[in-house]
Formats: C-alpha cells, structure tokens, sequence
C-alpha cells in the first residue's frame, strides 16, 4: 500500500512505503477468497508446498513408467525436470505461476533444494570412514588415483586438439576444463547408492569399490584446492596464504575440537540408550554453520558440511542415529528436489546451439568415460579378479550420479 506524500520540509519527491513484515508465508486457508482460491499461492509456504508435490508426483509417475525399462529414479527425476521446465510445461500459464511467479520466482525452490543437498552432503561425510582412505589397501589406491588422473590426461589431450589455434574465449576453456574434471571424479556417495541398489555393498566387489571411491572422492577434493589454491597465488600470493590458514585452522578445529566433543557425547550416552535431541540439533547446526562459513571464505558452501561429515565418528550411537532420523526425510524429499530443480534449469534448445560445443561435449563425454571404464577394468583384472567382476566393477566406478549434477550446477551458478 502506498500513502499519499506526506510534505516535507524541502519540497523533494521522498514517498513513504507501507510492507507486510514478516512476509507473507502462511495462509488463511482455502476460505481466505473463494472468488479466487488461486489467492493461496501468493503465500510463499503454500506456493512451495504445491511445487513439492508437482516435482514428486511427476517425477515417480515417470519412474513407474519407465522403472520396465530399466531407467532409474535418479534418470527418472532428470526427466521430469526437462518436462517441468520452460520449454515444455513452463509455456502454460497455470504452471507457469506455480513455478515462475515474478514476486517468489524459482529461486524459493533453489534455495530449498540446495539446503537439502546441504544436508546429503553432510550425510554423506558422516557415511564416509576417513580410515577406510587412509587403511586401503594398495590396489584400491591405486585404482582410486588412476581413475580419476586417466580421464584427466584424456581431457587434456582432447582440449589441446580442439583448441581451435586459441580462437576459444575464456569461458569455453574454462568450461571444458570444469567438464573434463566432472567426469573424471569419482564419488563415493553416488557409488554407494550404486552398490547398494544391486545388493552387492558388503561383497568383495562393493568393499573395493567403496574403498576406492573414498581415495578418489578425497583425491578429487585435494586436487580441486590444489588448482584453486594455484588461481588464487597468480592473483595474490597474500590471499592464498590467507585462505591455506583459514583452511588449516576449520579442519583443524573440526577434527581436535568437534570431533572430541561428539566423542564426549557418545561417553556421555549410556549403553543402548539414544543420544539426546539437543546434540542432535546441535550437531545439525553446526553442519549448516561450517557450509555457511565455507561459503563465506569465499569455497563452496558444501566442502563445510562434507569436512564436519567427516568429522562425525561413523557408525553407532551418533553416526547411524543421524543417519536413520534423516537420510529418509532428504533423499526422499530434498534430494529429489534438488534433482528436479536442477534439471528444470537446462534449456535444450541452447544445447544444440552451438554444434562445434556440442561436438565437443559429446566426445569429451565418450572418451573420458572409456579411459576411466578401461582403467579400472585393466587394474582390477590384473589384480586377479574375474573377467566378469572386472567389468562390472569397471562399469560401477564409471557412474555418475547427483554429485556430478551438482557440480555442474554450480559451475552454471558461478559463471
């Protein structure tokens, strides 16, 4: 509401602004306007409330159509992203201001999702045994580097071959770069849905596999601050070091303050009795705390929840405790979302744009899968595993999954 200009003193053209605060979130219900009930989606909580339940209903009415065909939930809700986007379903007006409202926009369902992928993050920390990097053995290792430097090396060799005598802007370097390292990382939460949808985590195959993807997930994130790091000392060396002691004291206070701490906690729960809700809210205040703190160091928000993840002693009392209250809840909920909203962002038409970038993204794509397959297959073949264990283990360390969705995704956001 606007109020007339009140007269002031020097005849300037200051108007005072009436707004609702605290914004408007909850509404008076379906009874608030019955001449217009689409009235209720003006309110942001109800809005989002509706753009769940479209995402989820869509997105497992595909999966129970496609589910014969072999194409899994994880494909199944990229599909539905592509359909809920704006070149299909974001044409309708009806859907259009459930999705695109000018005044709320997609940015509430964004910001929603990369909450819950927040917390998968963190989940995904806790799941991980930092020992299980450290302790493996010498083939799992080795498997774990070659895996992610063999598509590296393809990568680079590719990007030299198209390089197109240097007629590339900066963008589209910078781009094939990010997009040759995606596709060489290997994440350890992405295999162990993998592993864990064929039944076969606690075999011989699934223990390498995890065991492997932990070196190559700690690998990747070593390798990803090694580069940013070496950005940041060509643009200032002070700001690199800056960062190196920022860096160095978080983990150091994750893991020799926090990390005792919980184990207190766990000293301080008797034997079979659940840990207390307030260490549990605490503990998930704390994750949300260090990716926001993360963010604030100018690193990505998710490194924050991953470390303190790591930091939190894995199995019973407090590791599976975290696990069973809200592994349900974000894989169920927020991480089909965050898999949906992403998707929904893609516009196909801007893909095959450019033939020359597509050209290269589709043989980008081939290669680099065919040196990470090769490698491990030939390293746990000549290890003596069977032809058969070979290639499907080769086959599992190659998967992609919503990691790798969202670091293209946040590449889109950044750049």
């Amino acid at each position: 509401m606007v109020e007339a200009p009140s007269p002031l003193p020097h005849q300037n053209d200051t108007y005072e602004f009436c707004i609702i605060l605290p914004p408007r979130i909850n509404s008076a219900g379906i009874w608030e306007n019955l001449a217009y009930p689409s009235t209720i989606l003006t309110y942001s909580l109800p809005l989002l409330e509706m753009q769940i339940v479209m995402i989820f209903v869509s997105s497992h009415l595909i999966y129970a159509i496609l589910k014969p065909l072999g194409i899994t939930l994880f494909a199944s809700q990229i599909i539905a992203g592509l359909i809920l986007g704006p070149p299909i379903m974001g044409k309708l007006n009806a859907f259009r201001n459930i999705f695109y409202r000018r005044e709320l926009g997609v940015e509430m369902i964004d910001a929603v999702s990369v909450f819950g992928f927040t917390l998968f993050i963190f989940l995904t920390g806790v799941k991980m045994d930092v020992k299980m990097a450290f302790n493996s053995t010498k083939k799992s290792v080795v498997i774990g580097i070659i895996s992610l430097l063999s598509p590296i090396v393809v990568g680079i060799v590719l990007h030299k071959t198209f390089n197109e005598h240097k007629r590339m802007n900066d963008v589209i370097k910078t781009e094939r770069i990010v997009g040759t390292l995606i596709e060489s990382t290997t994440s350890f939460s992405v295999i162990a849905c993998v592993l864990t949808e064929l039944k076969i985590i606690n075999s011989e195959l699934g223990r390498l596999a995890l065991s492997s993807a932990s070196v190559g997930d700690l690998s990747t994130l070593f390798l990803v601050q090694i580069i940013s790091l070496s950005q940041d000392w060509a643009t200032s060396p002070l700001l690199a070091l800056q960062r190196v002691l920022v860096a160095f004291l978080f983990i150091t206070i994750l893991f020799f303050v926090f990390r005792p701490l919980m184990f207190w906690i766990i000293k301080k729960t008797p034997e079979g009795e659940p840990i207390e809700e307030v260490y549990i809210v605490a503990i998930l205040m704390v994750a949300i705390g260090c990716a926001i703190f993360t963010h604030w160091t100018q690193q990505a928000p998710l490194i924050g929840a991953f470390l303190f993840g790591l930091a939190v002693p894995d199995g019973p009392p407090l590791g599976s405790t975290l696990i069973n209250k809200f592994e349900c809840f974000v894989n169920g909920i927020f991480l089909a979302v965050y898999i949906t909203a992403s998707a929904m962002r893609v516009n196909p038409r801007k893909m095959v744009s450019n033939p020359p970038r597509v050209k290269f993204s589709i043989i980008s794509f081939f290669l680099t899968f065919l040196a990470k397959f090769i490698s491990c297959f030939i390293a746990s073949f000549v290890s003596f595993m069977p032809f058969r264990d070979s290639l499907a283990f080769g086959l599992i360390m190659s998967s992609k999954g919503v990691v790798e969705l969202a670091y293209f995704s946040t590449f889109r956001d950044n750049w």
